[in-house]
């Protein structure tokens, strides 16, 4: 496979690295690199020496956003990385992994059939480092601001006190970015460091629920809706939000509202009823509706 070049003025160079510090002057890429500008896009990062119960999370958080249509962001090292990787994959998701050396050298080693496997599956590999350039710890610090850097927000499974996790955490919180953290046992200092990220203020998830209607159902909706405060109660009914979608100032017919949610008329007109008494939408004329 061809590996691409681009660099900060390519029109494919990723829209959100620009608003980080340091943001790398060029990217190798392998794969589908329509991914790196998917604006609903999550980091799932952990610790490398993982338990099973972080493992667990990190697949079945990363599958589950998967099924949202969620891009999942790592950096495809042992542990929890791979996990979150693999559970991505394993819904038929897309998923970016983000790399601390050259493409030569894939790092970890015993990871070259995950590499091949994300790229098979339509995901994307990207390194700010050319192909020749060896893994080094030194620089894999580096790396996690990009992680962070393409991601709409964090999600930090199993952590230590000092770790890479950690960092991009850190690197999030000042790319202004929300962090969310799985508690873990607090019995098992081993894993202390993601439950003192939620004690400074990363925000505590037992579910993918609470991640995705914050980060990807309600900021799109709020953006749909402006500063119009009358639509703020749209965000607690997702029925309501799937309608509200697909409308625009442009009258559409009902039976192009069902095909466009792939519902019956049946189903969807007790609610574009609710949605008109409620001055959510308006009926121009029968059956055409309008935002």
């Amino acid at each position: 496979m061809k590996i691409t070049k681009i660099n900060i003025y390519d029109e494919l160079y990723p829209k959100r690295l620009y608003e980080i510090s340091n943001f790398p002057k060029q990217l190798y890429i392998l794969g589908n690199i329509e991914l790196l500008n998917n604006h609903k896009t999550i980091a799932i990062v952990g610790s490398r020496e993982c338990s099973e119960y972080g493992r667990k999370n990190a697949f079945d958080f990363a599958s589950e956003f998967s099924d949202n249509g969620i891009c999942v962001v790592s950096g495809m090292a042992k542990g929890i990385d791979a996990s979150a990787h693999i559970g991505a994959i394993d819904k038929k998701g897309k998923t970016i992994a983000v790399l601390g050396s050259g493409f030569n050298y894939i790092y970890p080693k015993e990871n070259e059939w995950l590499f091949q496997k994300i790229l098979d599956n339509g995901g994307c590999i990207i390194s700010e480092h050319p192909p020749e350039i060896e893994p080094d710890l030194n620089i894999f610090p580096k790396r996690n601001r990009i992680i962070s850097g393409l991601s709409k927000c964090v999600l930090v499974v199993e952590a230590k006190h000092r770790s890479g996790s950690n960092i991009t955490a850190k690197f999030a919180n000042i790319q202004g970015k929300n962090v969310y953290a799985i508690p873990s046992n607090i019995d098992n200092k081993k894993w202390l460091g993601t439950n003192i990220l939620i004690q400074k203020g990363a925000k505590l998830v037992i579910n993918t629920k609470d991640i995705i209607e914050s980060e990807f159902i309600y900021q799109e909706t709020e953006q749909l809706c402006g500063d119009n405060q009358k639509f703020s109660e749209i965000i607690k009914n997702k029925d309501y939000i799937e309608i509200y979608k697909v409308l625009s100032n442009k009258p559409t017919h009902i039976n192009e509202i069902a095909k466009k949610l792939g519902k019956s008329v049946e189903k969807i007109m007790p609610i574009l009823t609710m949605m008109e008494l409620e001055d959510y939408i308006f009926q121009k004329q029968t059956n055409y509706f309008t935002i």
